[in-house]
């Protein structure tokens, strides 16, 4: 089970644009300081491991990557509602069953 500590760039929903309790600069200081992206990307450029053009070809490909998934998910049917939870949580840890509650739930 990997248990990752990031931030949370945006709000909730559409309806919560996330800026009401939280201001810009805190937002961009994050962003410099505690994303593991950016501060990875500042290793490898620190280290020499690679050059700022093929991280930025890396990223460009990746966003085409993540386009092109969108769009065949969009293109895709609805999965049957039995497949909700499938593969979501690890077996063995108390969840399938709050997992068969919430379906069960979801079907009312």
């Amino acid at each position: 089970i990997l248990e990752m500590d990031t931030y949370r760039y945006h709000g909730h929903s559409m309806s919560d644009p996330g800026s009401t309790y939280r201001t810009r600069d805190e937002i961009s200081g994050v962003r410099q300081e505690r994303d593991p992206i950016e501060r990875i990307r500042k290793l490898i450029l620190a280290h020499e491991l690679s050059t700022e053009k093929d991280l930025k070809d890396i990223e460009k490909n990746a966003r085409k990557e993540v386009d092109e998934a969108i769009a065949k998910a969009k293109e895709s049917p609805m999965p049957d509602p039995s497949e909700l939870f499938t593969n979501v949580y690890v077996k063995g840890y108390g969840v399938e069953v709050i997992s068969w509650c919430l379906f069960l739930f979801l079907m009312i």
